[in-house]
């Protein structure tokens, strides 16, 4: 009787001990989401009224977690980078300093109120920084990669830096983050709400147009050749114009590498047999057209080997398409579309966005835009 009471006592505190340690789980839990609403709520009104720009998701993953916050909106912007001009400049952003592009030619009007500044992740001893301070910026935007020379410099004097995911070639997603957080942060009027619901506008129509390119060149493959001079590379689908290919559908011949781009295994190449051959280099896509024409001509045993050129199946394109540079992406692929629509001659439906009405309409893909790029290549 005695054991079966002592029992009973002893299952009473256990249950009472599991009771008290459950709340007390609870209480942590309760505490913890309470201290975590707490932060997020002191995080708002310590940024309410301010000027708040946020990293995309891309570059809170390399660490750049915490947003630049500043008291008031930018008034005096440098970018050091091209890849976020182009947006800033539709925004109406005051570009007080940008880079020079071999890629996109910027409009007459940012270009004549608005100094020329440098900045080359490959030689950074040789940074003017007395060039950009000279420009009294609130505000520099640099490629992360520069952030251990020219940001800690420009940070040391007190400019606030936003570091960007840029470089020779970055993703379509990256672009379409980046530009999202520069919108957030940049439309705070109706004029420029307006500006960055066009923009994003653009990108959702080339999503569309992205997917009905798809479905009419899927299970083609493309060579991808860029050239300077008589030094040739093979593009991979993580090159500029390789990675816009592999959007619209097309397999790109080359697999064996993660780089942007390889130089051309002149006997390994004979193996490729491309539907296409996507030619660019750092000329327009007539003069480019013309020095491929002139290479293929002083080594025709060679390049006739390869079908797709022997054949004529081959586009030239311009430099736009060897590097990215910001919301010019959406434009290049868009032409992109209608080049190749037109080499095979087919239509391909597509939504184009007028920049100034922001009004959607359905167009063939074959534009004035790709017939321009497009060489006298022959109709598959």
């Amino acid at each position: 009787m005695k054991n079966t009471k002592f029992q009973a006592v002893i299952m009473a505190g256990a249950m009472a001990a599991s009771a008290l340690s459950s709340v007390s789980v609870f209480a942590e839990q309760t505490t913890s989401e309470a201290e975590t609403e707490s932060v997020v709520e002191s995080k708002e009104e310590s940024t309410e009224g301010k000027f708040v720009l946020e990293y995309p998701e891309d570059m809170q993953e390399l660490g750049y977690t915490d947003p630049i916050v500043l008291d008031e909106v930018p008034e005096r912007v440098v970018s050091l980078s091209t890849a976020p001009v182009l947006a800033l400049y539709e925004l109406g952003v005051n570009l007080v300093g940008i880079p020079n592009s071999m890629v996109v030619t910027w409009p007459n009007d940012l270009k004549e109120s608005t100094e020329t500044v440098s900045f080359s992740v490959m030689s950074p001893d040789d940074f003017d920084y007395e060039s950009v301070v000279d420009l009294e910026p609130d505000l520099v935007l640099l490629a992360y990669n520069g952030a251990d020379t020219a940001g800690k410099t420009l940070e040391s004097l007190g400019i606030p830096v936003y570091y960007l995911y840029a470089g020779h070639t970055v993703p379509y997603e990256s672009i379409v983050g980046q530009t999202n957080a520069l919108i957030d942060a940049f439309a705070v009027d109706e004029e420029s709400k307006e500006a960055g619901e066009k923009i994003q506008a653009r990108f959702e129509a080339l999503d569309k147009n992205v997917e009905a390119a798809k479905e009419a060149f899927e299970g083609k493959s493309v060579m991808v050749l860029q050239s300077s001079g008589d030094a040739h590379y093979i593009q991979t689908e993580n090159g500029t114009l390789g990675s816009m290919a592999k959007m619209i559908g097309f397999e790109n011949v080359y697999t064996n590498d993660q780089s942007s781009m390889v130089q051309l295994d002149y006997e390994q190449a004979l193996d490729y047999d491309p539907d296409i051959v996507m030619c660019v280099g750092a000329e327009d896509a007539e003069g480019h057209k013309e020095l491929m024409e002139t290479a293929f001509a002083q080594n025709p045993e060679y390049w006739n080997s390869i079908p797709a050129i022997a054949e004529g199946r081959v586009l030239y394109l311009p430099v736009s398409y060897v590097s990215t540079a910001g919301i010019n992406v959406v434009d290049c692929i868009n032409e992109l579309i209608g080049t190749v629509a037109d080499f095979y001659g087919i239509e391909v439906e597509t939504i184009s966005v007028d920049e100034d009405a922001s009004e959607e309409e359905t167009s063939e893909a074959v534009s004035e835009d790709a017939e321009e790029s497009t060489s006298e290549a022959e109709t598959k």
